[in-house]
């Protein structure tokens, strides 16, 4: 202490007691002689090195009163400078608790040696002070006590032992395993547990053997690994090391990372170094096995036919997590918007699809949403149709942090389901018009049939018959107009007869020209050799007019469409060859133009619809009707030069029927049964007919003609029944009839009418049929010819 040197330096230079050295020594009077001019000497320095002191310091006689104090003291002890001195020390109260507390005056007076203690009180605010207290004898009785205040040592004593034990059990429960190097002498201090785990030593090894620390290094890399351990040391700043270790069974351990800190003091010195080694392995495993993963969750995601959109929550909005091919394909972009593109930078069509009507303010509030959505979204500037799911994406924890959305592209369903729809509508519209059809024949079957007899028995020469011929020609022309109802709607009879297609261009061709631009030429290159075909002149003319249809939106201003028909002969397949001629003859139908241009531009349902409507319906009917005919439709690069061909099978000439003329009139004497609703027809046959001989019994409906025919009386010879009546329809009657009455011909009259129904008739036992509407004429040679038949004669 420097109280101690301080009374050594004063014995060793002046010979003096210690307390001749103290402040105000100069008011007592010294046992020796001849020593006042070396106090006088001394006195300056060593009055200022206690009044100038830090540690407290107080003089006290044997009554144990204050004798003097510096300055240190009276703040130590929480006294005024001035009042402290001549005060008794037991009335000073932090000084009273210190001197008893290390019982300085009985431990005096028991031994007067020097007492030194370290004792710890209570201030007067109930603080624990820790104070070292040391009493000195002095001449005449009296005792200097020295106090310092190790309250804050204490604290900082403790505080870095609690550091201590907190450093070493980091040390120990680290996973990395830490270590402690004494440096400049690179002495291992401590190395934590964690090097069994790493290494397979145990940490006392290293205390035994302190080259094991080499040992750590594979043998191929210690000198680099020391190189660098010494050059991260001089620059004074934390480093790292990557090696491969060597564990104690020789294996290697590669991706190991050494993490030095050099510990600097205040004057820049080192003195040890800490650090710890981290085996990089399992992360690496980790990273490359991650790696691997998206790799594979890509090559999944662009090899799925769905588009797949990753949208996250971010603090600046929206932000793209991942974007598939197939999204970028549907929208027709050049590549996928990259991961971490915030979604307001995307392109418009991507951002329009996942905004969806709402709009961005929409989406935003669906971002983070427990909601799902599945909808249809048609896209804009095109005719695609899009299926958009849209789902919650949720972190490990099952928090919403964005959002899912697939795209599939429907198009192809959806124009089905469109498709399906207007055939359901052109069926519904073709069933109407089946029915109108129906009821139109029966009265333009009253019409005709009734001009007709007038006709018969009208002169040559009487002026009547003009006008009369006039109305047989409107009739006609209506007839043709119903045969065209009930093509469209698929319930009229499909007839083969010999057709010249060269006749029906011809007959279509006002159609056609009214249907087309004016600045639109038509020329017809026919040829003039062309075979006939066996088919239906109505259906065959369809033809012309939906592939004419077909090609009208694709003609540019001033374009000329030329209709071309030509035969054309070649091999048959080799399958064929046996059953049937090796070539076969083949009419073409071409439709050609001069100057094309692109189809208007329509977007949405619209362009969906258009689509539709050319593409399906109309190319459709035609298919089905060159199908029915044994031909086929060729369009796309088959049929260059031509835009559409249509091929059709020529009439082989062995396979045309002998024409056999009409016979002006016909005549019997049978009675005839006429089963119809309508009172036009009823009353027509009833006339024309007995004019002929016939003898006819007309009924309303098939109740009455069956009680007549089970009654047997009159007994009826042939039987002509409309199909549809109300009650019992003409089919229904029919097979009645065969159950009692076998071999009573039957002639069925209707226009509405079907091939396939009319197989079913011939099964029933019909013998014959006739359209509506007839002329009195035709019906009585077709009766004359089954009651012929029925009787084994051939008229």
């Amino acid at each position: 202490m420097r109280l101690r040197i301080l009374s050594a330096l004063s014995h060793a230079w002046l010979g003096w007691p210690p307390l001749a050295l103290l402040p105000g020594a100069g008011r007592y009077r010294s046992p020796r002689e001849g020593g006042a001019a070396k106090r006088a000497a001394a006195e300056p320095p060593l009055a200022a090195f206690f009044e100038h002191s830090h540690d407290p310091l107080v003089v006290m006689d044997a009554a144990l009163r204050v004798v003097d104090a510096n300055p240190a003291a009276a703040r130590f002890l929480g006294v005024s400078p001035d009042t402290i001195r001549e005060t008794a020390a037991l009335e000073i109260e932090l000084l009273a608790r210190l001197l008893a507390a290390a019982s300085i005056p009985q431990r005096l007076r028991s031994d007067p040696a020097p007492v030194v203690d370290e004792v710890a009180v209570a201030d007067a605010e109930g603080q624990s002070v820790q104070c070292r207290i040391e009493a000195i004898p002095l001449p005449d009785g009296r005792t200097l006590i020295h106090l310092q205040d190790t309250s804050a040592v204490l604290r900082a004593r403790e505080a870095l032992r609690s550091a201590e034990h907190l450093r070493q059990a980091a040390f120990e429960a680290m996973r990395e395993v830490a270590w402690v190097m004494a440096l400049p002498e690179e002495r291992l201090l401590d190395i934590g547990p964690a090097v069994e785990r790493l290494f397979g030593y145990q940490p006392a090894d290293f205390k035994a053997r302190p080259e094991l620390w080499d040992e750590l290094v594979h043998p191929a890399e210690r000198e680099r690994v020391r190189d660098e351990f010494r050059r991260g040391l001089a620059t004074g700043h934390p480093f790292e090391i990557q090696f491969t270790g060597l564990h104690r069974d020789h294996r290697d351990l590669p991706h190991l990372v050494n993490r030095v800190v050099p510990v600097v003091d205040e004057h820049g010195w080192s003195d040890r170094c800490e650090g710890f080694i981290d085996d990089q392995g399992a992360r690496r495993h980790t990273e490359v096995a991650l790696r691997a993963a998206e790799t594979h969750l890509k090559l999944l995601l662009d090899s799925v036919s769905s588009g797949v959109l990753i949208v996250a929550h971010a603090d600046d909005g929206p932000q793209i997590v991942l974007c598939n091919r197939q999204v970028a394909d549907l929208l027709r972009l050049e590549q996928p918007p990259r991961s971490g593109l915030p979604l307001s930078q995307a392109p418009a069509a991507l951002r329009g699809l996942v905004y969806g009507p709402g709009g961005e303010a929409d989406f935003a509030q669906r971002l983070i949403s427990e909601d799902t959505r599945d909808e249809i979204t048609e896209l804009e500037n095109s005719t695609r149709v899009l299926r958009c799911y849209e789902a919650p994406m949720r972190d490990a924890s099952g928090e919403v942090t964005g959002r899912i959305l697939t795209f599939d592209d429907e198009t192809a369903a959806w124009m089905l389901q469109r498709r399906l729809t207007q055939a359901q509508k052109m069926e519904s519209m073709g069933r109407l018009a089946g029915g109108v059809a129906h009821d139109f024949n029966n009265l333009l079957g009253t019409i005709v049939g009734f001009t007709g007899l007038m006709l018969e028995q009208t002169p040559e020469d009487d002026p009547r018959r003009e006008g009369l011929l006039e109305m047989t020609q409107a009739g006609e022309r209506a007839s043709r107009l119903t045969k065209a109802l009930l093509t469209f709607s698929r319930s009229a009879r499909f007839e083969r007869a010999p057709v010249d297609l060269n006749r029906v261009i011809e007959d279509s061709y006002q159609v056609l020209r009214s249907s087309l631009d004016t600045s639109v030429s038509v020329e017809l290159k026919l040829d003039p050799a062309l075979p006939t075909i066996l088919g239906d002149a109505l259906l065959l003319q369809q033809v012309v007019v939906n592939l004419v249809q077909e090609v009208h939106e694709r003609l540019a201003d001033g374009a000329v469409l030329r209709l071309v028909t030509h035969a054309i002969e070649r091999p048959r397949p080799s399958e064929q060859q046996d059953v049937a001629p090796a070539t076969e003859r083949l009419v073409a139908f071409e439709i050609e133009t001069s100057a094309t241009t692109a189809p208007r531009e329509m977007t949405g349902p619209r362009a969906v619809s258009a689509a539709l409507d050319h593409e399906g319906l109309a190319l459709t009917m035609v298919e089905d009707i060159a199908r029915a005919h044994g031909g086929y439709l060729v369009s796309g690069l088959a049929a260059v030069p031509a835009l559409f061909q249509v091929l059709l099978p020529a009439e082989s000439p062995a396979a045309a029927p002998a024409v056999v003329a009409d016979e002006a009139t016909a005549h019997g004497h049978e009675v005839i049964l006429v089963v119809d609703d309508e009172p036009g027809l009823r009353a027509l046959l009833k006339s024309g007919l007995r004019q002929r001989g016939f003898d006819v019994l007309p009924v309303e409906s098939g109740a009455q003609a069956l009680e007549i025919l089970k009654k047997g009386d009159p007994a009826v010879d042939l039987v002509i029944l409309d199909l549809s009546m109300p009650g019992l329809s003409g089919e229904k009657v029919l097979r009645a009839v065969r159950g009692f009455r076998p071999d009573l011909p039957v002639i069925i009259a209707s226009g509405y009418a079907s091939q396939e129904s009319q197989s079913s008739w011939t099964t029933a036992g019909a013998q014959g049929f006739i359209a509506k509407p007839y002329r009195v004429h035709d019906l009585a040679q077709k009766l004359r010819e089954v009651l012929d038949r029925a009787r084994g004669r051939v008229g």
